[in-house]
């Protein structure tokens, strides 16, 4: 299957400017009224993928963890990152919320790991970065250029998955839903990059991300089970696709000013596919 063409102003964001009105004016759940979603359960879905779907949508749903956390930062004070967290924290909410959806009327029950995790202490990793942002945005605004280049490193990775699982998937309903999450995670992904190229100017902003990238940044679901993650790691890009949309991410970000050294996402993911083929 081939992924759906990306046809607003937002498809592009290394190159097209982003109309931060626009995306306020124009974001909205998830509207999959067009698709057939209650006849999914007549096409075939894999174990891999229940399992890699159950992730997608923990990720999802812990989005409003994640902004709780930078709304602690300057990121709050900042006009731009506040219009912008608030639509983006209810957006994937709503994909988590599509993908729970699709499990149940594929009859799999989906994850409540996400929704648990709130009860539970948090892992020191999770404390230790949100404790990093909080103390570097009080140091200095330039915090905003890690955020905005973390996002937009996440962001990318999130339209390569979805991508990657729409292309392998035999159920054509799934197929359409992440077709219909790669046009939103594309316009969020414009956001934080052009975000992020224009914070990245100052030489104190550039350092800090480098710091902060090198001993805090992990593949996206970082709350996640190890075992899960690898296991997602390989099933989305431990394909022959796979080398070409890791090594798309990292070009892309080291386009991004004084970032020409980044290759963390091939690294750390391969890293992972590595580990789940030992297991």
């Amino acid at each position: 299957m081939q992924t759906a063409a990306i046809d607003d102003s937002f498809s592009d964001g290394v190159n097209v400017a982003f109309d931060l009105d626009k995306f306020l004016a124009i974001s909205r759940p998830l509207d999959l009224s067009g698709i057939a979603v209650d006849d999914a359960g007549q096409y075939p879905v894999s174990a891999g993928e229940v399992r890699v779907l159950r992730y997608m949508q923990d990720t999802e749903l812990y989005t409003v963890h994640y902004m709780k956390a930078l709304m602690e930062t300057c990121a709050l004070a900042d006009e731009e990152a506040r219009a912008f967290l608030v639509n983006w924290g209810y957006e994937e909410c709503y994909h988590g919320r599509a993908l729970a959806r699709f499990l149940r009327v594929t009859g799999h029950e989906p994850s409540r790991k996400s929704i648990d995790e709130f009860a539970k202490p948090r892992r020191f990793r999770e404390v230790l970065q949100d404790a990093g942002g909080r103390i570097l945005s009080q140091i200095s605004h330039d915090f905003l250029a890690v955020h905005m280049t973390w996002g937009a490193i996440n962001e990318l990775t999130a339209v390569h998955a979805y991508a990657s699982m729409a292309e392998q998937t035999k159920n054509p309903i799934l197929a359409q839903i992440l077709r219909l999450i790669i046009k939103d995670e594309r316009r969020h992904f414009a956001f934080y990059y052009q975000q992020a190229r224009r914070r990245l100017g100052p030489r104190a902003a550039q350092r800090m991300v480098k710091v902060a990238l090198r001993l805090l940044w992990e593949p996206v679901g970082g709350t996640m089970n190890p075992e899960d993650r690898d296991f997602v790691s390989a099933y989305l890009f431990g394909d022959a696709a796979g080398p070409g949309r890791l090594d798309d991410i990292d070009r892309t970000i080291a386009r991004l000013p004084s970032m020409g050294w980044f290759d963390l996402v091939s690294k750390e993911t391969n890293a992972g596919i590595e580990r789940a083929r030992r297991a």
